[in-house]
Order: structure tokens, then C-alpha cells, then sequence
């Protein structure tokens, strides 16, 4: 492993198993989408696995995690179950949303996992105040917010920045710089030499890091979480990493260069994570091979299970929105 990064067999095997799961679930849901049985879009985060699997790693129990479209690490890092995943984009009436959402809108309150608002941005300001009210309750909460960097030139970034900013609210803004804002790259974004640039404009600390880099993602995380829950205030934390699909599966990506998607592919995190756990001898090639097999076989089961689960009935399409005395 890296001579910085301590980290455990069990931890190491951990962090993996959250990328190898999100990695398998996406690549069938691919093939649900376009089979026509996914009901809303589908937006992978392949390649990007390790930001959210160590973020959640390095988090607290009661923490708070506002997630973003391609955020599956997240969820599954939060203890969200194979089999709800593809109850909630299969539709079905028994998934988190009761079929109600058959997309990224969906989250779990007792895990601290807020529910997702497609206005990218807009989900940094709930996060915040969150956080602060939790906090004012004497509860030990510091949060994360996800973001693209396309999102970080929406107003609800700024305003969410700059209040937990002036308000020393413990927020970790992570920001997954992954190249491209659906078509436009970030060269047409910013004129600023790094994201991480910005903060020193809100007076808050901005760390740029290896997006792609699991185990050192871990470390890092724990240490400012421990930094921030020790003296709250945000940071901005701006992780390195590429988009290796389409804005969505409806987008073909023809708008990035062929050799830019094969640089990336050599950094993938997950092959990363496990070359750096055979060299340390953490693990064996076996040991990697059982593991990917074992998570294969949970994604599979899960689908098929999914996909004998009910829809919703019509009938019980106002259930839920009314309060009943």
C-alpha cells in the first residue's frame, strides 16, 4: 500500500467490496436501460467508485451525506441493500420510493442519507443546514456534499459554501471533478488553475487530491473529518477523477477524446486498489477473484429478485401524500 496510507486487510477489503458492488450494479443496469425496463435515466459513476466508498469509510455514525447522480458508492457505502437499488430503479412497489421514483431520487433518513434533488447544486444548502441543526442539538454531525464540477458554477454552490463559511459549519464540499459538465469540458467552465482555488475567496480550506486513489482518499477524508468535527468549518475538497461514460446511458459521450478515456482507464480505482493490495501482500489474486465472485453473485440475484417483485397498483397512488387525522 502507499507508505502514508495505514490501512487494514479488513479495511482495504471493505472499501473494494463497495467499488466492485456499484461497479456490477451499474453494469446491469445498463443492460436493464436499454432493455427498456429501467424507469427514469441511468447516470454511472464508473471510474469514480472510490470517492464515495472512501468518503463513507471515513464518516461517522451520525453523519449526514447528501449524494449526487452518480454517487452509487454512497448509498451502498451507507448500508443501502443490493436488492432495494434495483427495486428503486426497476420501479417496483416495494422499493424505498414504493415505485413512486424510478431514478437517483431516493436516500435513507436513519443512515443520513438525504434524498436527492435533480437540480444539481441544490441539495449543498439542505446538507448545511442539517448539519448545523444537528449540532445545535449537541449531536456530533459533520456532513458531505457531493458535487460535479459543472455544479460548482450553479448559485446554490456558492450560497451553500459561503454560509457554512461565515457560520463554521463542519461541511466536507466534495467535488468530483470529473472532467466534463455533460458536453463541456472544464476548460470551458472555469478560468481558475484548480477548483480548490476557490476557497480561499470563502476563507475556508480547499485540498486538491487523487479522486481515482481509494486508500489514500481514505486517509485523507479521516483526517479532516477529525479536523473539522475538532473545530468546525467547511473544506473543499476537489478529487481528481474522470466521467468513462455519457453524461446518462442516452448519451454516447462521441464529445470526448478516444485517447483522454484510455489515459483515465489506466488509473481505474478499482484495478488500483487492487494492485496496491497484492503488492502489500494484503491480499492474493484469488482472494481478489472470490471477492468480485461473490459480489457478481449478490448483483445478480438481487435483478432477477427485483424483477419478480410487484408494481405499484394505481390505487394506492395517493397514499402517502396527505396527512390522515
Amino acid at each position: 500500500m502507499n507508505p502514508n496510507t495505514d490501512l487494514t486487510k479488513d479495511a482495504a477489503l471493505a472499501l473494494l467490496r463497495v467499488m466492485l458492488l456499484a461497479r456490477r450494479i451499474e453494469e446491469r443496469m445498463i443492460r436493464l436501460y436499454h432493455q427498456g425496463r429501467i424507469f427514469g435515466g441511468v447516470y454511472c459513476g464508473m471510474g469514480q467508485e472510490a470517492i464515495g466508498a472512501a468518503t463513507t469509510a471515513a464518516a461517522g455514525p451520525d453523519d449526514l451525506f447528501a449524494p449526487c447522480i452518480r454517487d452509487m458508492t454512497v448509498h451502498i457505502g451507507r448500508g443501502m441493500a443490493t436488492l432495494d437499488i434495483f427495486r428503486q430503479f426497476l420501479g417496483r412497489a416495494n422499493g424505498p420510493t414504493r415505485g413512486r421514483d424510478g431514478n437517483v431520487h431516493h436516500g435513507n433518513a436513519e443512515r443520513g442519507v438525504l434524498s436527492m434533488i435533480s437540480h444539481l447544486g441544490a441539495m449543498l444548502p439542505v446538507v448545511t443546514g442539517g448539519v448545523m441543526a444537528r449540532r445545535r442539538l449537541g449531536r456530533d454531525t459533520i456532513g458531505f456534499a457531493y458535487l460535479g464540477d459543472g455544479g460548482t458554477s450553479t448559485g446554490d454552490f456558492h450560497e451553500a459554501v459561503n454560509f457554512a463559511a461565515v457560520f463554521d459549519v463542519p461541511v466536507i464540499f466534495v467535488i468530483e471533478n470529473n472532467q466534463f459538465a455533460y458536453s463541456t469540458p472544464t476548460s470551458r467552465q472555469f478560468r481558475c488553475k484548480n477548483l480548490a482555488d476557490r476557497a480561499a475567496g470563502y476563507g475556508i480550506p480547499g485540498l486538491t487530491v487523487d479522486g481515482n486513489d481509494a486508500a489514500a482518499l481514505l486517509q485523507q477524508t479521516r483526517e479532516l473529518a477529525a479536523d473539522i468535527r475538532h473545530k468546525p468549518h467547511p473544506v473543499l475538497l476537489v478529487c481528481e477523477t474522470m466521467r468513462m461514460r455519457g453524461h446518462g446511458e442516452h448519451d454516447d459521450a462521441a464529445y470526448v477524446p478516444r485517447e483522454l478515456l484510455a489515459a483515465w482507464a489506466q488509473r481505474d480505482p478499482i484495478s488500483q486498489l487492487q494492485a496496491r493490495l497484492t503488492q502489500a501482500q494484503l491480499a492474493t489474486p484469488a482472494e481478489l477473484e472470490a471477492l468480485d465472485q461473490t459480489v457478481q453473485t449478490e448483483v445478480d440475484a438481487a435483478y432477477q429478485q427485483a424483477l419478480a417483485d410487484p408494481m405499484p397498483q394505481a390505487a394506492t397512488l395517493m397514499e402517502g401524500v396527505y396527512a390522515t387525522s
